[in-house]
């Protein structure tokens, strides 16, 4: 009979969908390996210790997460509206890696950080016509007010309709639109 092989990424999609079930917090070599059906032996054939494996699992992890939340750009008529409440639905649909990126791990600014970002900063400097800067703080304190609802909706806090939080995020992405076109005007009139 032969023997089946467990490669890197088998090891790394068990542990995703391991997350997804039981958290973070649950993994383990004798977790993921009981998941996986096989010895541990695998497991640290293919990773330094466990800190290397989810540190791996960290950048699977976002990725996950990114085209999540890239599929549910189209959904809406704003770069904005589509990337904030697609992050919340994420947080909603999968709170254990919400959890896992967003509150047990330090904020790296990792590459792949680094350049989903600019894609959407970008994005709201051109669909808005505003300077990077501008587009730069937009999307910080969206952001802020985005995650400060998925942490609370991961967390049990509120439970609120969907269309509830959606009518709150369009609220805040007509006030920050308000308070950058009002600082472009009076900037310009200086």
């Amino acid at each position: 009979m032969k023997k089946r092989v467990i490669t890197k990424e088998i090891i790394l999609d068990g542990a995703l969908q391991f997350v997804i079930k039981n958290g973070i917090d649950s993994l383990n070599a004798r977790s993921l390996a009981s998941c996986l059906k096989c010895s541990t032996q695998p497991i640290y054939l293919s990773f330094k210790n466990m800190d290397d494996l989810k540190a791996q699992l960290l950048t699977k992890c976002k990725k996950f997460s990114s085209t999540y939340i890239s599929s549910g750009l189209k959904d809406y008529d704003t770069l904005f509206m589509g990337y904030i409440s697609s992050y919340i639905k994420f947080a909603r649909d999968y709170p254990k890696i919400y959890e896992f990126i967003y509150l047990k791990m330090e904020c790296n600014n990792s590459e792949f950080d680094i350049a989903y970002n600019e894609a959407i900063i970008n994005g709201i400097a051109k669909a808005g016509n505003y300077s990077y800067e501008v587009a730069q703080k937009f999307f910080l304190q969206s952001f802020i007010y985005a995650h400060g609802l998925a942490t609370q909706i991961v967390t049990g806090y509120i439970r609120w309709d969907f269309n509830f939080i959606n009518s709150l995020l369009e609220d805040e992405f007509i006030a920050l639109k308000l308070k950058y076109k009002g600082d472009e005007l009076k900037n310009g009139s200086d």
